[in-house]
Order: structure tokens, then C-alpha cells, then sequence
């Protein structure tokens, strides 16, 4: 055996270790400031992170074991069988239910950060930080086939229900934070398009500039009478006066 090969098998047990580790909760520790560098983040966005990691990592890795599904290797990429999104869908309940208990003991700011990165794609987020520290002993997100995760572990629950359930105001003025990592702003998509609607209610977002975004926000937010067509047009002539359909990208922002 090769030296590269003595190293790729070092490399393959240790995940394996900490993959069973972390079927169990015993993940090793995230300092999110160093994660993200370029977000000065406060107390609470932290402690808020430090919830969802205990308890979003343990979970999902449990339902990929029990379906053999190897977040190490590429082909895990693959297109799986339904049973799988039935699993991590019957998974969301357990998770919301623990993050109930954890977030009884943690005040109301910190439960509404919970809530709030939660619903833009929170669970994708610490689970690509766990799979980038194993991966790499460093402060990284994995971004490898980030969108393919983000449909696996988004949440599908309602906004409002969410609130309900983790004891939260959906209407207060708290922030909602987004996080940057390697020049990528994260948290910024929806598990649905209630919540699309919601962040516009709270003023986190301009319904004629989300509508530029995403096609089918657009439709749902001009079914409510949050935008017209002729907003949205007015808005993307002022932007784009030439019309170069290249400066104005469409984003998919949903999960």
C-alpha cells in the first residue's frame, strides 16, 4: 500500500468515527465566528447555530445510516428512492419536537433565531459545517452538491405552525440574520412560499425585488396584492434599462 493510499484509508476511518460519533451526539465543537468571518455575530446567533447543530447533525445522520446513504462519498448524490425523503420527512416532527424540549431553557430572542434560519435552509447549514470540519479539520462549509442536501434536509412545516410549535412571535422585530461563507450569502432561500410571504410582511424583503428573483414568488406574492406586473416590469426596466436578460439572473428561492 502506497503512501496515498495509507492516508486515503486514514482519512476513511476517520469519518467513519466521527460519523458514529455523531449518530450520537458527540460532534465535535463549531466556532461559528470563525465560520463565518465576514458576519459579526452576536450571542444569540450563536447559541441559536449551537441548537440546531446538536440536534439537526445526530438526526439526519441516523436516517442516512438506516438508508445507507454515505454524505462521505460522491455517488451518495444520487438520485435515491422515495424512501429516503419519506424517512427524513417522517424525521421533521422528532426534529422539531426536540428542538421544542432544547429551546424550553433558551430565551424568546434565541428561540426566534432558531425559528427564523430554520425556515431559510438552518439545518443544511450546520450540517455542511459538520460535514465541512470532518472533512477538512478546518472552519469550512462542504459545498459539494449544496443543493442536492437542501432538498433532503429543508423543512417543510409552515411558518406560522413553526412559530407556534418553538413558542415564538412570528411578528417581532428581531433580526434575521444571513451568513456569509466564501463570498456566498447563505440563508437567504424559503422552505416555502408562506414564509416568502411572511419576510415581505416583516420588511426583510421588498416584494417587487423577490418577485425579480423567482418566478413563482412572483405569482404568489401578486395572488395576495403584495405586487402588481406592473411593478415588477417597472422595477426591472429601471434595473435593466437595455433589457439584457443577463444582468438581472433569475434565483431559485425556494427549497
Amino acid at each position: 500500500m502506497n503512501h496515498a493510499e495509507v492516508l486515503q484509508q486514514n482519512k476513511s476511518q476517520n469519518q467513519k468515527i466521527h460519523r458514529k460519533y455523531g449518530e450520537t451526539s458527540l460532534l465535535p465543537e463549531i466556532y461559528w465566528q470563525k465560520l463565518f468571518a465576514h458576519n459579526l455575530l452576536s450571542e444569540t446567533h450563536i447559541k441559536a447555530l449551537d441548537t440546531l447543530y446538536k440536534v439537526a447533525v445526530p438526526l439526519a445522520l441516523q436516517v442516512f445510516k438506516e438508508l445507507k446513504f454515505d454524505v462521505f462519498m460522491p455517488t451518495a448524490y444520487q438520485p435515491q428512492e422515495l424512501s429516503l425523503f419519506d424517512k427524513l420527512s417522517e424525521q421533521e416532527e422528532k426534529l422539531i419536537q426536540t428542538l421544542e424540549n432544547e429551546s424550553e431553557c433558551l430565551d424568546e430572542e434565541t428561540r426566534h433565531q432558531i425559528w427564523s434560519m430554520l425556515l431559510r435552509g438552518g439545518a443544511v447549514l450546520v450540517f455542511k459545517a459538520w460535514l465541512g470540519r470532518i472533512k477538512t479539520n478546518q472552519w469550512v462549509l462542504d459545498t459539494t452538491l449544496f443543493d442536492e442536501l437542501s432538498d433532503l434536509l429543508f423543512i417543510k412545516t409552515s411558518p406560522l405552525m413553526l412559530a407556534e410549535r418553538l413558542n415564538v412571535d412570528p411578528k417581532s422585530d428581531h433580526d434575521h440574520i444571513f451568513l456569509m461563507f466564501d463570498n456566498i450569502v447563505y440563508l437567504d432561500r424559503f422552505n416555502c412560499l408562506e414564509t416568502a410571504a411572511l419576510f415581505v410582511d416583516l420588511e426583510v424583503y421588498d416584494a417587487t425585488f423577490l418577485s425579480l428573483r423567482d418566478d413563482r414568488v412572483a405569482e404568489y406574492l401578486k395572488s395576495l396584492g403584495y405586487v402588481t406586473e406592473e411593478q415588477i416590469d417597472e422595477l426591472q426596466s429601471a434595473l435593466n434599462p437595455l433589457f439584457c436578460n443577463e444582468l438581472i439572473p433569475k434565483q431559485d428561492c425556494l427549497a
